[in-house]
This record gives C-alpha cells, structure tokens and sequence, in this order.
C-alpha cells in the first residue's frame, strides 16, 4: 500500500503518497456491498436517508450527534488495533469512536477516542487508533460524525475495517543501539540509524514518535522508563504507554536539556494509576517541537535510575529576599542530578568574588553533599557584605558527573536602611487613586510541609516574609501594609464549605484579629470545587446564614453596589446537585433573599467563569442566565493561539493577549467583568512534570498589563479590576514581595494606578528592616537517616493514625493504639530500593491478650500511595518484652525504584501499649 500519511487530532488521513512499512492484519472489515453490511443502516442517531447506495453507505445529518454503529464482531483487544475507514463528509470538526466491549449493554462515555473529521466533501482515509486493549474483546463500534452548526451535513462511508497494525512482537526490556531498529516511525517523523544512536526527525509542521514493537512487561517490576538521547531544541519529551489493564493510550512529559549532549532521562512512573498491569506498548516523542530532531540511544523499562551521574547547576541566588550590607547573607546553589548513580566527591571552587563581599561559611564549605540518582539539592554558602554592592559570583563544580561546570549567581546588596526598631508593623499609609485594584488570595501557608513542596523546586519563590505562618494576625498585618501601600484595596479570599465543614479558613480568622483590618477589604471566594452532593437547598441556606452572621455586617467585608460580594468558582456544580440548568440560578436567589431579609440590599455575585480564556458571547450568557451581576476569572494564563507548545510558553505571549481578552469580554456587553491581570502560571511544585510552565515573566511585563489595563480602564470606564492570585506559590501564580521579584510586581501596580504623595511613595521595606520577625514556620526534620533510635525525640516519626501522642523517653518511642488500624509513618530521603536488603524493629507490644496478631510495614515507592501489594507482615510476640521484627524488603517484588516514605502499622489492636526501641534500614551485607 502506498500512502501519504496527514495527523488530525486523535485519527490519521491516509492519502496517496509515501511508502508504509507494514503491511497490517485484516480482523474484521465492511466495505458495503454484502447484505449484512446493511447492519451499518439500522440505529443511526440523529441522522435521515441513511441507505447503501453503489457499494457506499450514505446519511443526512438531522441534529448535533450524528453516529452509525457497526454489526456486533468479536476480535480479542489489542493496543496495537486500529479503526481505518474512507470517509465523505461534508463538515469540519471533531468527531468520537466510540467501542463496546463484550458483554456490555451500549456504548459509555469512557469507551472512546477522538479523531478531527477534515470535511469539504473530499475522500479521505482515516486510521484511528482506540487504545481499546483494557476491554479484553470488542463487540462492536460506533462512528460519530461532527456537525458542529446542526445542519443537514452529509456523510458517506466507502469502507471501515478493523486492522492490527502493530504485528510485531518483543519480549525485550531495553533498546540499546542497532536494537533500536525494531522501533516505528510515526506522526510524521522519520527514523534512521546513525552510529550507536536511532536519529528521530519531525517533518516540518508536526511532532513525531517512535513506537515499540508489542510487549509484555510488568508495571509493577518495572517503575521507571530510561531515555538516553541528545537533543538541541525544544523543552521536554513525552513518554506514552499502553496497559493491558486500562484502555488508552497515556502519557508523561519530562523536561530536557538542549545542549547536544547525552543525557540519561529516568522518567519516574510511580504513583500514576495508568501505570499497572502490563505494560503492552510504549511511544517516545522525544521533542515536542514541530520539526524538531533526537539522537536515541537507549530506551530502557527498569525498576531503578539508569546512566552515570550526570550534575547540573539549576540556579545560584541569594535566597533570601531583601539582602542588605552587614546582615548574613545565604547564597543558594540548586543541584539536579539526572542520572541513575548518586554524584559523589562534588566540591566548589569560587573563580570570581566581587570586591567587598566574602564568604563566612565554616571551614570545608566547598564540599558539597552527595546528590542521589534522580534528584534535586541544594547547598549553602554563607556571605556578608561591607557595602552595597551589584555583581556575579562565579564558581565551579567538580565531582562525579559535574565536570568542571562553571555556574553564574548574580547578586545584588543593598543598604542598610538604617531604621530604627519597631515594637510591631509599623502603621500602613495607604494611597489614592481613581482606580480599584483588587486581588485574589490564596489561603494555603498554614504548615511547613505545605511549604517544603514549593522550596525545593522554585526556592526563589520565597516570601519576604519568609516561609510564613499565615495563622499569624502579625503576618497579615504585613500583608495588609504592603497590599495598601501599594495600591491594593481588597482581597478575594479562597474560602471553603462543604455541607458545612470548613477547612483552610485560618487567614480570615487571623484577618479578623489583625490590628490593620481595617485597611483593606475582604470578600469570599467560594471555592465550592466540592465531589457531587454537596451542593443542596439547606445546605445554601446554612451556608448563606453563615455569610450573614460571620462576615457580611463587618465593616471590612467587600460590597458592590453596597451589596455584600461573593464569588463562586463552579456555578456548573450546583446545576449538577440539584439536577438541573436552574439550580445555580434558584440557589443565588435564595441567598439574596436572606441578605434582604436581614437587611441588606442584596448580594452580588461574581462567577468565575470557564474556560477562563474565552469571550464567547453564549459563554457569557450562560452565567447572565444562571443569575450572575458579574463574571471574572481565577488567572488568566493563555497565549493567544500563539504557543507552539501549550503546556511550556513565554509569559509574554501573555502579555501581549490578556489586553485583547478584557476587549473581547467588554465587547459582548452581556454582564460586567472584574478584568483579570495575570500574575504568571507555573505549577510544577504541586504538579511537576505533569504541569504547565508558562517561563520568562519578569517585572516589565507585568509592567506592561497593568498599563494596558489602566488604558482599558480609560476606554471603557471599568476601573475596577482584580490581580490573580497574589500568593499561589505552588501554581506559581504570585505578586506579594518574594525573593525573585522584590517589591516589583507591587510597585507596577501603585507606579500605573495611583497618585504618588508629595512626599513620595511609602519606602517599601522588611520586617527585619525594622527589627521584626523571622515568621518562618519551623522546619521539618531531615530525610537523611536511614536508621532512628529515638534517643533525642521522634526523629522525624509522627502519628500518623490510630494512636495516642507519641511520647519519647529512655526506653524509644511509646503510645497507646487508639483503634484497631494505628501507625506510625515517616518521609525519607529518596533511598535506592537496591540499597536496602532488610528493615528491623525492635519493638515490645502490651496489654492485648491476642497471640496472633501481626504488625505490617508499607512503603511508598516515589510519589506512589500506601497500599497492601507493597507491605509485608510478621506475627507479634505481646508478651511486653522487646523483640526484632526483620523485615525482608529486599526480596519482595514491590521493593523498587525510590523509596520516599515508611508506615508501621504495630498491631490491629485497640488499647494496646507500644514502645518502639529502634528502626534500621540494613544494606544487602548489613
């Protein structure tokens, strides 16, 4: 067969061409001129005159979903199946493939894939690929049609076939060199050998992958998939997978270096719940970028990291964020170790100090710990200044995997403000101007451990305030300080209710006992992105009562109109519990009823509207119709269409669209917007790999929104306007002070939008400025330790469930078990599963007259959850006297990869007294 091959959306157009390797297995196939083809005319939805017709199968289109299903088959599911057809349409748009496995009564939402139909009347050959082998065996099909305007299109069918385009089959584990011969081009990309590498090429204007033969590989022996390549261009990688135990074909981006070397990539599958059963096929683009080339060297299915050490400097920078002449100033060094061995022997050499600044580290500062496979650390040195000062440090880094890296931290120190110490925040002095400038909060910065997921990925995002403690009335008063002097005048606060539980309410309770309160403004922003039911008539008549007797008669709480304001994320959620297009619409009257009644003038309510790029008018009418005054958005994070790569783009795409989105908002004159000034995106703390990094924003271009906001304002007359979220450090959308961007994302805001005083701008400054703080939350125990005694507390160990405080004292760690599942539990410092041959406790258990009860220990591989498959048992002896209880991790199947987290569970007993002496992690010759 000879073809040329066109990607759209999930299918394949196949059209005369180029030459296909393969030549595919037929299983089943119709091409409509026997008579049980006719099957295809019978249950055709929303569709009229649908005949054979000259061997083709033809249908009008009568309304928005339009399907044929094909006569019931049986063919045992495979991954490596796909659905190739001759179609005629006359619309453009997306269509499904929907599938019905055997025993099944009709086709289900879960039980299809998307393909783009290319419309214009013309013939084209689709190859769609359903990923279906989670089913076993398939039994039938549908073919849904795109009618987007709800017209009478047309459809014809010249043949449909069901082919096993993926014959090949490998029982192989790892590709290395000329093996990787067996794998297929694909997406337009082309493949060849060069040396010991496989060169994978995009065409111009696509991103190609290569595919493996068909395997069989057990997930949970194998947890991580190794990419050794080289790539010049482009900014991650994506490996995608089939499972025999889920259908669809499933995926995980990881970032990549563009300098032309090797690199040895291990892209952790644990804790993805696609990645079970066998692993039947696997795909690697090896650069999302259209045209884009790799060298592949080795692709690998293995239970731990691959490839040598291999070290890079992520960033150097001061960390703290506010540095002056005379004070400690600690300069961070973020380390990456991509490779499968831990970087030992790694030591710094400074080759440039600026005059005037000197390191006051301890002696032996320039050996810096090992760095283990796969994982990130950082070092400290620490420097102080006699004056200020703007200039580079630059060093060295030599070691296992380092090789002479020479890496730039540009510092600057300013001077010594010289103000004298105050006895609390000093008093705001908050600004004028024609403008209200808002923003949305996020009240997420309550513990360490909330904190210790932000620092050790985008230490820069540190706070002025340090890793703070937002229970703190002084923390907020900070915050109110700044935010007024620097042009803000109120707050959206998350805000969280489920059928009455509240939860993350602690900044609003600070905020109430704070002594500047009455500086700013507050409103609720009804995080109500709740699991279905929470939603009810009573439940928004309590929740409304709350509202009423908690917040609305303060006189910090935000009005509109003089109306109390709430803004609700998800008015689509309470349609859903109540089970109808009215509900939100019925809810909102009924809470504007109660203000009235308590004498308010009402509520006004703001919807946060989805998607949040789009001014579709029907969008906008929808929340008009649901009983909204006005709509907004949580951040505006789009590129205006711009972004080769959706998931990883410049913030100045941004920039230069969030002006033509407000326009498009204003434009459909429906309901009045709160417009959105973006304060970036790049949730890889909370999400890694998985998220998406918008890069590059710098204080000018959020310089450069504002200013374009204030010209909406001018234009249109709205001049009320909101920040996204000022402080979502994990989603890395922030403005409040912070080590990255100083004070300057504030003062963009008060330089456009309001009068500067005769006297001058309040002089932005910290609390240890004025000899205040620190507010830091107290950091969590180190990870290192592979052995505890408890001879000086917990030691990290903490209760996890089912037992009374754990109470340290000469004998170990003591508590009583509160119910028939307690445990204890401890993260841990990413320990190589191979590292580790046995894990003993020495543990003496009372007060149960049970002889046959067990304790059981659980790992956590990676970001994996707890589970029994990865836990072993051992009968207890409760007779009060110490014994060991030895663990034989080592031989156990579920032992791989990276070990990040222990939980002992001591006994499945209630009442029983617990002293744990000692837990050790033996290596194989311990």
């Amino acid at each position: 067969m000879t073809m040329r091959i066109l990607r759209v959306a999930g299918a394949v157009v196949l059209l005369a061409g180029c030459v296909v390797a393969e030549s595919p297995r037929v299983l089943v196939s119709w091409d409509f001129t026997a008579d049980a083809d006719k099957a295809w005319t019978r249950g055709a939805n929303h569709s009229k005159d649908v005949r054979i017709e000259d061997g083709v199968l033809k249908g009008t289109m009568t309304s928005w979903d339009p399907f044929v299903t094909s006569p019931k088959f049986s063919i045992e599911a495979s991954a490596g199946q796909a659905v190739e057809m001759r179609v005629r349409t006359s619309t453009t748009g997306s269509g499904n493939i929907y599938w019905i496995p055997e025993g099944a009564a009709g086709a289900q939402a879960k039980w299809n894939t998307t393909l783009m139909w290319a419309g214009g009347g013309e013939w084209h050959e689709y190859r769609v690929f359903p990923y279906w082998q989670g089913e076993k065996r398939i039994a039938q099909f549908r073919i849904d049609f795109s009618n987007p305007a709800d017209t009478l299109g047309t459809y014809e069918v010249d043949w449909v076939r069901v082919i096993d385009a993926v014959s090949a089959k490998s029982d192989a584990r790892e590709w290395r060199g000329a093996a990787l011969s067996a794998w297929r081009a694909e997406d337009g990309a082309v493949a060849s050998m060069s040396d010991d590498a496989l060169v994978v090429t995009s065409q111009a204007g696509q991103t190609g992958r290569i595919t493996s033969p068909m395997l069989s590989i057990p997930s949970y022996e194998n947890v991580f998939v190794s990419v050794e390549m080289a790539a010049d261009t482009g900014d991650d990688a994506i490996i995608y997978w089939a499972s025999s135990a889920v259908s669809g074909l499933h995926q995980k981006r990881f970032r990549i270096k563009t300098d032309g070397k090797f690199h040895t990539y291990n892209v952790d599958m644990t804790g993805i719940k696609e990645w079970v059963g066998d692993i039947v096929l696997l795909k690697v683009m090896p650069v999302v970028k259209q045209g884009a080339s790799a060298h592949i060297r080795a692709v690998a299915v293995c239970d731990e990291p691959q490839g040598a050490a291999d070290v890079s400097v992520l960033q150097a920078r001061l960390s703290d964020a506010i540095n002056r002449a005379g004070r400690p100033l600690p300069l961070l060094i973020q380390l990456a170790n991509l490779g499968g061995q831990d970087a030992k022997n790694l030591k710094l050499a400074v080759k440039k100090m600026p005059r005037g600044l000197r390191i006051v580290s301890a002696p032996g500062w320039e050996k810096v710990e090992e760095v283990s496979a796969s994982a990130i650390a950082t070092h400290t040195l620490l420097l102080t200044a006699d004056r200020a000062l703007k200039d580079e440090v630059v060093f060295t880094l030599t070691g296992d995997g380092a090789d002479g890296l020479e890496a730039v931290a540009r510092v600057e120190v300013l001077p010594d403000l010289k103000q004298p110490k105050a006895a609390y925040v000093p008093v705001p002095q908050p600004l004028e101007s024609d403008y209200e400038i808002g923003a949305l909060y996020y009240p997420g910065w309550q513990s360490i451990e909330r904190w210790a997921r932000i620092w050790p990925v985008a230490p820069e995002r540190k706070p002025v305030l340090g890793w703070y403690d937002e229970t703190n009335p002084e923390v907020v008063d900070w915050q109110i300080k700044w935010a007024v002097e620097n042009g803000l005048s109120y707050f959206l606060v998350d805000w969280y209710w489920h059928k009455g539980s509240q939860y993350n309410d602690h900044w609003v309770k600070a905020f109430q006992r704070a002594r500047y309160k009455s500086f700013l403004k507050w409103a609720v922003m009804w995080a109500n992105h709740n699991a279905a039911g929470s939603h009810s008539v009573e439940d928004q008549r309590a929740v409304t009562r709350f509202w009423i007797e908690n917040y609305f008669n303060t006189p910090e709480y935000y009005r509109i109109d003089d109306k109390p304001v709430v803004m609700i994320w998800s008015a689509q959620n309470m349609n859903r519990d109540l089970g109808d297009k009215d509900g939100c619409k019925r809810l909102l009257e009924l809470s504007r009823k109660m203000a009235v009644e308590a004498g308010f003038k009402g509520i006004t309510f703001i919807a946060m509207k989805w998607p949040e790029a789009s001014f579709e008018p029907a969008v906008v009418q929808g929340y008009k119709d649901m009983g909204f005054d006005m709509t907004s958005i949580y951040h505006y994070m789009h590129h205006g269409g711009k972004a080769e790569n959706p998931r990883r783009f410049s913030f100045d795409l941004v920039a230069d669209s969030n002006y033509d989105h407000w326009k498009g908002l204003h434009a459909t004159g429906i309901l009045p917007f709160l417009p959105n000034l973006s304060t970036g995106w790049d949730d890889r703390p909370w999400h890694g790999d998985r998220g998406t990094e918008i890069y590059g924003r710098t204080v000018e271009h959020f310089r450069r929104i504002c200013r374009d906001a204030k010209r909406f304002a001018d234009e249109t007359g709205i001049k009320r306007m909101t920040l996204a979220p000022l402080n979502e450090w994990g989603e890395g959308s922030y403005a409040e002070p912070n080590a990255e961007f100083g004070f300057g994302m504030y003062e963009a805001v008060r330089e456009t939008f309001c009068k500067r005083p005769t006297t001058g701008w309040p002089l932005n400054y910290g609390p240890q400025d004025v000899g205040l703080g620190p507010y830091d939350l107290p950091m969590p125990p180190k990870y290192e330790a592979r052995e505890w005694s408890f001879a000086d507390g917990p030691q990290g160990w903490y209760a996890l469930m089912g037992t009374s405080p754990l109470v340290v004292g000469e004998n170990g760690l003591s508590f009583t078990t509160t119910s028939r599942d307690p445990a204890i539990g401890r993260a841990i410092k990413h320990v190589p599963a191979r590292q580790v041959a046995r894990i003993v406790v020495r543990m003496k258990v009372a007060g149960t007259t049970l002889s046959d009860d067990t304790c059981q220990l659980f790992w956590h591989v990676g970001g994996a959850p707890a589970n029994e498959e990865a836990s072993i048992r051992k009968k207890i002896v409760p007779d009060g006297a110490f014994h060991d209880y030895v663990f034989e991790v080592g031989g156990h199947r579920r032992w791989r990869g990276l070990i990040t987290r222990l939980r002992f569970d001591p006994i499945g007993e209630q009442g029983a007294s617990v002293t744990v002496e000692s837990i050790r992690m033996l290596r194989p010759e311990g």
